[in-house]
């Protein structure tokens, strides 16, 4: 008997808790800020050397701080290994490969708000959509 009891109170306990959080946060959809995706993503190969290039957008809104940086997650035989930050508005990085390994990289802006276009309970942090490079 002291085990269904206890089974019913931890039950219920479950039950009143999983309805106590703030989904205000989750629902909200009204965050107006976003980034374009690099274009013309392309590498070139030396040795063991991959150097990537890439071209930033022109039509970057002006609620961002410039200088812009790029995020470079790189990704081998299917883990992801690091993470490359590149500053200043840079175009390319030079990234060390094993080639005997396959690769992806994910390519992605980072801006930053300006205190204007901050959001009260939200990031000033702001990604733009990955674009992914595959070495084979």
């Amino acid at each position: 008997m002291k085990k269904i009891e206890k089974l019913i109170i931890a039950a219920l306990t479950l039950i009143l808790f999983t309805g106590c959080y703030d989904r205000d946060i989750i629902d909200r959809k009204d965050f107006n800020h976003s980034l374009s995706k690099v274009e013309n993503l392309s590498y070139t190969q030396q040795g063991n050397v991959i150097t990537l290039s890439w071209q930033i957008p022109d039509n970057i809104p002006e609620d961002f701080r410039r200088p812009l940086e790029t995020s470079i997650q790189v990704v081998e035989n299917g883990i992801y290994r690091q993470k490359v930050s590149v500053f200043n508005e840079v175009k390319s990085a030079n990234i060390t490969i094993n080639p005997d390994k396959e690769y992806r990289f994910i390519v992605k802006l980072l801006g930053f708000l300006t205190a204007e276009a901050r959001e009260e309970g939200f990031t000033d942090r702001v990604f733009s959509e990955g674009a992914v490079i595959e070495i084979k």
